[in-house]
Protein backbone atom coordinates (compact mmCIF):
# COMPACT_ATOMS: atom_id res chain seq x y z
CA UNK A 1 0.00 0.00 0.00
CA UNK A 2 1.79 3.16 1.09
CA UNK A 3 2.37 5.86 -0.59
CA UNK A 4 0.98 6.11 -4.09
CA UNK A 5 2.45 8.13 -7.21
CA UNK A 6 0.62 9.21 -10.71
CA UNK A 7 -2.90 8.60 -11.64
CA UNK A 8 -5.74 7.42 -9.24
CA UNK A 9 -9.98 7.33 -9.23
CA UNK A 10 -10.09 9.69 -5.96
CA UNK A 11 -12.33 12.67 -5.78
CA UNK A 12 -9.35 14.81 -3.56
CA UNK A 13 -6.62 15.70 -5.14
CA UNK A 14 -4.74 15.78 -1.52
CA UNK A 15 -5.25 11.98 -1.20
CA UNK A 16 -1.13 10.22 -0.68
CA UNK A 17 -2.09 7.01 0.12
CA UNK A 18 -3.21 4.20 1.87
CA UNK A 19 -1.05 3.04 4.75
CA UNK A 20 -1.24 -0.14 7.03
CA UNK A 21 -0.45 1.14 10.55
CA UNK A 22 0.60 -2.62 11.75
CA UNK A 23 3.24 -2.61 8.68
CA UNK A 24 6.37 -1.10 9.36
CA UNK A 25 7.28 -0.41 6.07
CA UNK A 26 3.77 1.73 5.83
CA UNK A 27 4.76 3.90 9.05
CA UNK A 28 8.26 4.37 7.74
CA UNK A 29 6.75 6.03 4.75
CA UNK A 30 4.34 7.88 6.67
CA UNK A 31 6.56 9.27 8.61
CA UNK A 32 8.53 10.16 5.51
CA UNK A 33 5.80 12.04 4.18
CA UNK A 34 4.56 14.02 7.53
CA UNK A 35 8.73 14.93 7.47
CA UNK A 36 8.28 16.52 3.91
CA UNK A 37 5.37 18.09 4.58
CA UNK A 38 7.34 20.09 7.70
CA UNK A 39 9.74 20.60 5.53
CA UNK A 40 8.03 22.14 2.97
CA UNK A 41 5.61 24.42 5.04
CA UNK A 42 6.86 27.90 5.45
CA UNK A 43 5.28 30.84 7.54
CA UNK A 44 3.71 31.86 4.80
CA UNK A 45 2.69 28.53 3.35
CA UNK A 46 1.42 26.06 5.94
CA UNK A 47 1.06 22.60 4.79
CA UNK A 48 -0.87 19.45 7.22
CA UNK A 49 -1.03 15.62 7.35
CA UNK A 50 -4.43 14.23 7.79
CA UNK A 51 -5.03 10.67 8.62
CA UNK A 52 -8.57 9.13 8.73
CA UNK A 53 -9.38 5.94 9.44
CA UNK A 54 -10.44 3.13 6.84
CA UNK A 55 -11.88 -0.57 7.29
CA UNK A 56 -12.85 -0.25 11.07
CA UNK A 57 -13.02 -3.34 13.14
CA UNK A 58 -16.19 -2.23 14.88
CA UNK A 59 -18.35 -0.44 12.27
CA UNK A 60 -18.49 3.12 11.31
CA UNK A 61 -20.59 6.01 13.39
CA UNK A 62 -22.44 8.96 11.72
CA UNK A 63 -20.50 10.80 9.74
CA UNK A 64 -18.12 8.08 8.11
CA UNK A 65 -15.72 7.75 11.34
CA UNK A 66 -14.23 4.65 12.82
CA UNK A 67 -16.22 3.58 15.77
CA UNK A 68 -13.97 4.17 18.78
CA UNK A 69 -11.71 6.44 16.80
CA UNK A 70 -8.41 5.56 14.99
CA UNK A 71 -7.61 2.42 16.84
CA UNK A 72 -9.96 0.59 15.66
CA UNK A 73 -9.15 1.40 12.32
CA UNK A 74 -7.23 -1.00 10.39
CA UNK A 75 -5.89 1.21 7.65
CA UNK A 76 -5.27 4.75 7.14
CA UNK A 77 -6.22 7.30 4.41
CA UNK A 78 -3.45 9.84 4.01
CA UNK A 79 -4.34 13.17 2.74
CA UNK A 80 -2.12 16.44 2.57
CA UNK A 81 -4.02 19.89 3.16
CA UNK A 82 -2.78 23.46 2.91
CA UNK A 83 -3.38 25.29 6.36
CA UNK A 84 -4.89 28.89 5.75
CA UNK A 85 -4.80 31.20 9.08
Amino acid sequence: MGIHIGKHNRASDSWIGRFDPKDPQDMREYEMVKSIVRACSSPTRKFRVEKKGRKPTQGFVYGGNPKGGMKNATLWDVYVYRRYA
